[in-house]
């Protein structure tokens, strides 16, 4: 039977690590002139109980609001509406990695840092749905003839340039419909908010193939899934970041080399890998959520997934699904008082080294 999927384009945060976490985020979508920031990816997925999904998306382009455009495939006539970037802001919050490192040893010269870093019709198109949404007018777009859907979108002001034009292909060829959103009149780019989408599908999708069309090399990708159960990469490998590899870097963001690790990690895997940050119940981090939609979100759905890989435009190649599984949880926190402090904090004559190694057990069947 095949697997219902959803498809879209979006931009995510940087993630927040160490001491405290915190986060920052982009988005990525077809505009118009402009190339889009897509340096990286943030989306909220909810895995609704009437076989729907509902992606939060944020969005965040620089150009001239006449420029914006957003066109993304989807598997059904979504219900549109916005959210605020403070939702995606706090979930990052509540759930990026923190470490606790060793006492530092009289042999580790740089002094300890006090704060941490945050981290209209035409041919055979067919306009299924339009409406408004926040700052956003939106039409619902499909045709069979990927050709007459890429001249009804150029005529009406959403841009697609020639490198896109295979993929609106491929995406019509899987019998995917398009949401395409612009700015309202009078509305400017600091208007521009995340968007929700609420459609049809039970696996959650991201449609690299397509990202891939203005991401930058090791692009950050983090997704959350809010569900009944712990979500996991399906046609990518899953490896664990080990502890042991962890060392003090003043000069990275968070103060440590994790992302170094990561990047080190999904390159055994050719790009095509997720790791799990935080994998737990939603009652674990609710007691401390603040921002309305985070609260109810964590009341509606009792467990919450946090995947992260760093993804270059070459390795864009496959677009990850993910399914529901039951697994045992994952702490965003790592203890890593017990490492040897010199080695952590790069006390000389020190050992260096770092250990990654290629996981069978963490490669999918199919994996290719």
């Amino acid at each position: 039977m095949k697997r219902t999927r959803w498809l879209l384009t979006m931009v995510l945060g940087l993630v927040g690590l160490v001491f405290v976490p915190a986060a920052s985020a982009c988005g990525g979508l077809f505009c118009q002139n402009t190339p889009v920031d897509q340096q990286a990816e943030r989306i909220i997925f909810t895995v609704n109980k009437n076989d729907t999904l509902t992606a939060y998306v944020q969005i965040n382009y620089t150009g001239e609001a006449h420029d914006f455009s957003w066109v993304v495939p989807v598997p059904s006539v979504p219900k549109v509406d916005v959210a605020e970037i403070a939702s995606f802001d706090e979930l990052s919050n509540l759930t990026a990695p923190v470490f606790i490192p060793p006492l530092m040893p009289g042999c580790a010269a740089i002094p300890m840092p006090s704060v941490a870093f945050d981290s209209a019709g035409s041919g055979g198109v067919q306009v299924l749905a339009s409406g408004t949404a926040g700052p956003y007018a939106y039409d619902v777009v499909t045709s069979s003839e990927p050709t007459e859907l890429i001249m009804w979108l150029r005529k009406n002001k959403y841009r697609i340039t020639e490198e896109m034009e295979p993929l609106i292909k491929v995406y019509t060829d899987e019998g995917l419909i398009f949401l395409a959103m612009k700015l309202q009149p009078n509305e400017g780019t600091q208007d521009i908010q995340p968007v929700v989408m609420t459609y049809k599908g039970t696996d959650p999708m991201i449609p690299l193939r397509l990202t891939a069309v203005a991401a930058t090399p090791n692009m950050n990708i983090i997704a959350w899934v809010l569900a009944d159960k712990q979500a996991v990469p399906t046609n990518y490998a899953h490896p664990t970041i080990d502890d042991k590899n962890i060392r003090s870097n003043f000069g990275a963001s968070g103060g440590t080399n994790y992302i170094q690790v990561v990047d080190q990690t999904v390159d055994l895997y050719h790009g095509r890998a997720f790791i799990t940050e935080y994998a737990g119940p939603s009652s674990t981090i609710a007691t401390t959520a603040n921002d309305k939609l985070v609260k109810q979100l964590l009341a509606d759905y009792p467990y919450v997934t946090r995947v992260f890989a760093r993804i270059s435009p070459e390795e864009m190649t496959v677009d990850p699904t993910f399914k529901l599984v039951d697994a045992p949880d994952i702490s965003n926190v790592h203890d890593l008082s017990k490492i040897d402090d010199k080695t952590f904090w790069a006390c000389p004559d020190t050992d260096q080294t770092v250990q990654v190694q290629y996981d069978p057990n963490a490669v999918p069947q199919g994996f290719k």
